[in-house]
């Protein structure tokens, strides 16, 4: 049981003219769940003149697992101000759209909030008000952002151990020329593609390992002490047999008093082995022709362990080639941590050839890349990014609708103080 109240918080800047860069103020709570910190820029970049204020989201655990709007942020009211420190009057104050916070978004405010010569030399008191907070009962305790329970180190190591070892597998995918190892148990239960690829018609058309197994005999039996005479008989058989799959069916043949012989360990032996081979024999050999090995790799690692280490921009695990690869194998969690990490990753020197030559190809990333390079167009288009793509436009198959919506979307728009970045 919970009810409502309005709240407001206030933060006193010293000497705030002497920043040389952007501060965070701590963070704050409207709920049980629910965080948030204010940024202040003493110094717009693209306005010298103004300075910057942002409400910035702190995503709860199951907030920072979607890329989704965070729709309970969505029925907040927020009144951003800033006061003078000795009369308390308001100097600025504007009414903030809390509808749009999302991993993607974790922050929105202004970029030109208030001049800077309407502001104290000084100091200044930096508030925001919330028409609403939402107060619980005793019993109802603070769930502070990442304060889950996370899977323990240990744990993941020893998972991550799992994969790409042989003896562990039944599953082969050749990528490349290069075999990488995994358990298809693991597969199907993370991932919707790979639960259709072994299970049902997939399965038909996958490649199986043979005769490993009756490879493994031979060479065992090669290894073998020289055979007694009484024995050979038996070792006939073998070498009559060695082509067949009952091939260890002769060791099964001989005398009762031979039970207790030097044969029967080697009987033994030779079941111990094929069984340790049995899931070898048997596994399911993949080929996988349009992935880099590493970016495959790490794909598997995290099905795995659930975590997932991002390479530089050029690299194959870079964020946008797991993006990919999480596309075609239907991995949502990782897609959307590689969409995060794309859009947090944008610029203006990055953003439009990012969306003329990757983004528009996926609906998840072509809206954002969009609305990013319409709001800083006035930057976008003059940078030496922007200017290749205008002069090789055959170079990009969606070059005039891009440009088309682009160009529509800013003289239809207009430019705006009001800013998610």
């Amino acid at each position: 049981m919970s009810f409502k109240a309005r709240s407001g918080f206030e933060f006193t800047l010293l000497n705030y003219n002497n920043l040389s860069t952007k501060v965070y103020s701590p963070p704050f709570a409207t709920s049980f769940d629910t965080f948030w910190q204010l940024k202040f820029k003493p110094t717009s970049k693209e306005n010298p003149e103004y300075c910057s204020v942002y409400l910035v989201a702190i995503p709860s655990h199951e907030e920072g697992g979607t890329t989704s709007a965070w729709t309970n942020r969505a029925t907040y009211s927020a009144d951003i101000y800033i006061k003078h420190p000795e009369t308390l009057s308001e100097i600025k104050k504007a009414t903030l759209d809390t509808t749009k916070f999302s991993a993607i978004k974790p922050l929105r405010g202004w970029n030109r909030f208030c001049k800077k010569t309407l502001l104290p030399s000084d100091q200044i008191i930096l508030g925001i008000e919330f028409d609403k907070t939402e107060f619980g009962t005793p019993d109802e305790k603070p769930r502070f952002p990442g304060n889950g329970k996370p899977v323990p180190d240990d744990l993941v190591t020893a998972w991550a151990d799992q994969l790409n070892k042989p003896e562990y597998a039944d599953v082969e995918f050749k990528v490349q020329g290069q075999s990488i190892y995994a358990n298809t148990t693991i597969l199907m239960r993370r991932s919707e593609y790979f639960q259709r690829m072994f299970v049902g018609r997939w399965m038909e058309s996958i490649t199986y390992n043979q005769g490993e197994e009756e490879q493994a005999r031979q060479q065992q039996r090669q290894q073998r002490q020289v055979p007694t005479p009484e024995d050979d008989d038996d070792t006939d058989m073998d070498s009559n047999t060695s082509g067949s799959n009952n091939s260890i069916s002769s060791h099964k043949r001989r005398k009762v008093s031979d039970t207790e012989s030097d044969d029967d360990d080697d009987d033994r032996s030779v079941r111990s082995m094929c069984s340790s081979l049995s899931l070898r024999s048997k596994r399911i050999i993949i080929d996988v022709i349009d992935f880099h090995p590493d970016t495959f790799l790490e794909m598997l690692r995290f099905l795995y362990t659930n975590r997932v280490s991002f390479g530089p921009r050029d690299s194959p695990t870079s964020p946008v080639n797991l993006f990919k690869i999480a596309d075609k194998y239907l991995i949502e969690n990782l897609q959307q941590h590689a969409k995060v990490k794309l859009c947090r990753g944008l610029n203006e020197n990055n953003a439009a050839e990012f969306l003329f030559s990757t983004a528009w190809q996926y609906d998840e990333l072509r809206d954002h890349v969009m609305n990013y390079v319409v709001q800083n167009f006035k930057i976008v288009c003059k940078t030496s990014g922007f200017k290749n793509i205008t002069s090789n436009p055959s170079n990009y198959p969606q070059f005039h609708d891009l440009i088309t919506e682009i160009l529509h979307k800013v003289f239809t728009d207009g430019e705006s103080d009001y800013s998610d970045y």
